[in-house]
């Protein structure tokens, strides 16, 4: 991720409150005719975590923690075969004709093409950093890959498997889906709540796409601010049009789109960040928005809030539409159910059915003839089988062993679960629901102060979300400091997601006293799973620009590297930098130093959320050169400054670097990109 990469990434960043419908022409699509239907449930031309084929013969499901891919046949609910695949596989999309399956790797940056006959992988392809969606146009042409730590979608030949076009979006792109005419492409982002619709027609364009500079315009007559990017070197344009619609919404991994291709269903989860009244059931609220394709707009009046008092849920994750888009099938992760809604009056959805599963679903599919629903049970290696005209599970189906120990796999459930009273009341919040996969949320949020409160002042502290990645090296915990270990989680579980407590013989020990370690089964596996969490490997070679930066961030003047030392990037100090006051922290003003690594997918920055950029951080966040002596450097010596941090972790200049992208636009890393193994 650049900062200066565009003036898209500027102007619709991590901070944007909005739905984005973007309108991009692309190079090598063509207008698609719709496929004629005949199914009672709707085809779905999009990512998730399960999928099935054409025919209904085949279910497939995707197993992060195994490296594999699951076939199942429906008629028997046996795994007729278990695929390996990449590392740390996210989404699964089926050829049109069902012959071939992709799967998209997040942990090794890889898409596995699955022969379905052979039910081997016959190819490999590197693809951008962190793919997590990928979509398969509706006649099977081409394939989509949301990449997101590289906030692109990367569009190749699916007969040829080479990358046709790489287009930059906003940022975290997730989860994809093609309406069912094959003419857009819907993107989300994972922690704006943001949706980008990509247009695609016909054009004829020779040169990589690269985002080229903006304009904005206010078209007469309309409700729209429109942002057009020009193309380096081509006529064509980047339309993004700004819908207004809930704020602080995160995450938004998935979208569906009817059969007719006029709506669009998200699942999402509303923040309530800058609240102060926050308890358990005013702190985040579960829903799912509708947009309306045809006028491009966010539906408001046809939203769907999913708490219910007499059956909560929380962290909707995945949705499918049924019995000819009257019926919603939403897949809550952190309650471990399905709610089903019914659609018939849009303006009055209600619900009709509460089903439980297992440990953290991610996905859910429907029969092509909508007499079974598959919940895929992504912490319990199984597929939940649901009869969806009585909403009863039939069978669970073993689909995988997952080979982690068992205290890291309980620790995990615990760490993605709201089931349980002792982790949340009314299983409303988890730790997944501030930590998203174990990194963070993109908010900032006002807490609770529990220490002795000034006469007259608000017994709130404002903290940003941190993410819990590579967190064992870097000890102590929390922004000022007041965690020496991962068992005081047991505060956030108690305090923040409102349960009882994993500490069931008395009162938690306070923290920096003495160990929450060792008093509880379950807090100890939660701690365990925590402290198991890594940063992501990156390979990455310093372009000029970044080797510029590298020498400001070491040199004597700026001083930088005193308190950020590779290659942690930090001195596991507490250091008074200016910004913060002393009432509300442990230690007076004192911060602890952040690790500088991960920085490109961490925004925004400082204890706060003050500051949106890192340039921010270096400029106007520190005016007196608190937390390193930058009011000297030049713009362009900032620039370098910046893209140097940004590159963090980097690949060390004696190593070899992996082999070069496919033709594309440039990018923030040297990811093995367009590289083809059969």
């Amino acid at each position: 991720m650049r900062e200066t990469i565009s003036g898209f990434r500027q102007q619709f960043g991590r901070g944007v409150r909005n739905v984005l419908l973007s309108l991009l022409t692309l190079p090598f699509l063509v207008s698609i005719a719709a496929p004629v239907r005949t199914e009672v449930a709707t085809r779905r031309y999009g990512s998730a975590p399960i999928a099935i084929t054409p025919d209904g013969a085949t279910l497939l499901v995707v197993n992060p923690d195994s490296n594999s891919l699951s076939l199942v046949g429906t008629d028997t609910l046996t795994v007729v075969a278990e695929v390996p695949v990449g590392v740390d596989p996210r989404s699964v999309a089926v050829a049109a004709d069902g012959t071939r399956a992709y799967v998209v790797n997040q942990g090794s940056d890889t898409l596995s093409v699955v022969d379905l006959a052979s039910r081997a992988v016959v190819a490999e392809v590197g693809v951008g950093d962190r793919p997590v969606g990928v979509a398969v146009s509706p006649d099977g042409r081409f394939v989509a890959v949301a990449e997101r730590g590289d906030d692109d979608v990367r569009f190749l030949d699916a007969a040829t498997l080479s990358t046709l076009s790489v287009v930059p979006v906003a940022d975290r792109p997730y989860g994809l889906a093609f309406t069912p005419d094959g003419r857009r492409l819907l993107v989300t982002h994972l922690l704006s709540g943001d949706v980008t619709l990509l247009d695609v027609r016909p054009f004829t364009l020779y040169l990589p796409l690269v985002s080229h500079g903006r304009r904005s315009a206010d078209l007469s007559g309309s409700r729209f601010q429109v942002s057009r990017f020009r193309v380096q070197g081509s006529g064509l344009r980047f339309h993004a049009l700004r819908i207004p619609t809930w704020p602080h919404v995160a995450p938004a991994p998935a979208v569906v789109v009817n059969g007719a291709g006029t709506r669009a269903y998200l699942p999402q989860t509303m923040a309530n960040g800058m609240g102060l009244n926050t308890r358990f059931d005013t702190t985040v609220f579960p829903k799912v928005s509708v947009l309306n394709l045809e006028t491009g707009v966010h539906q408001t009046s046809e939203h769907i809030s999913l708490p219910e008092t007499d059956q909560p849920v929380g962290l909707p994750w995945d949705v499918a539409l049924a019995r000819g888009d009257t019926e919603l099938w939403v897949v809550n992760s952190a309650s471990n159910d399905v709610s089903v809604i019914d659609l018939s009056e849009p303006t009055h959805p209600r619900r009709v059915a509460h089903i439980p599963v297992g440990s953290n679903p991610r996905g859910v599919v429907l029969s092509p003839d909508g007499a079974t629903a598959y919940v895929n049970n992504t912490l319990d290696g199984t597929v939940s089988v649901i009869d969806a005209a009585t909403y009863t599970v039939t069978a669970v189906v073993t689909v995988t062993q997952i080979p982690l120990p068992p205290i890291l796999l309980h620790g995990k459930r615990l760490f993605f679960s709201s089931a349980r009273s002792d982790l949340a009341q009314a299983r409303w919040i988890s730790c997944n629901t501030c930590h998203i996969e174990g990194e963070h949320d993109g908010r900032t949020w006002l807490l609770q102060y529990l220490g002795d409160v000034p006469p007259g002042a608000t017994p709130v502290i404002t903290r940003n979300t941190t993410s819990l990645l590579g967190m064992i090296e870097t000890y102590p915990l929390r922004w000022s400091a007041e965690w020496d270990e991962s068992a005081d989680s047991e505060f956030s579980v108690r305090f923040e997601q409102f349960g009882t407590g994993l500490i069931h013989d008395g009162e938690m020990n306070p923290t920096l006293g003495p160990p929450n370690q060792g008093r509880s089964y379950d807090l100890d596996c939660l701690a365990a799973y925590i402290d198991s969490l890594t940063v992501p490997e990156r390979t990455h070679m310093l372009t000029p620009a970044e080797r510029r930066g590298r020498a400001i961030f070491e040199s004597d003047e700026t001083g930088c590297v005193t308190c950020h030392p590779p290659p942690l990037y930090t001195d596991l100090q507490q250091h008074d930098v200016g910004t913060a006051d002393a009432y509300g922290e442990w230690f007076g003003p004192l911060i602890d130093t952040p690790s500088l690594r991960f920085l490109y997918d961490s925004a925004p920055y400082l204890h706060d959320g003050s500051a949106p950029t890192l340039y921010d951080v270096l400029t106007t966040a520190n005016p007196d050169d608190e937390h390193g002596v930058t009011s000297h450097l030049s713009q362009q010596e900032l620039e370098d400054l910046v893209a140097f941090l940004l590159a963090l972790p980097y690949t060390p200049d004696d190593a070899t670097p992996q082999s070069a992208p496919d033709p594309a636009p440039a990018r923030s890393a040297n990811h093995r990109s367009g590289e083809i193994r059969q």
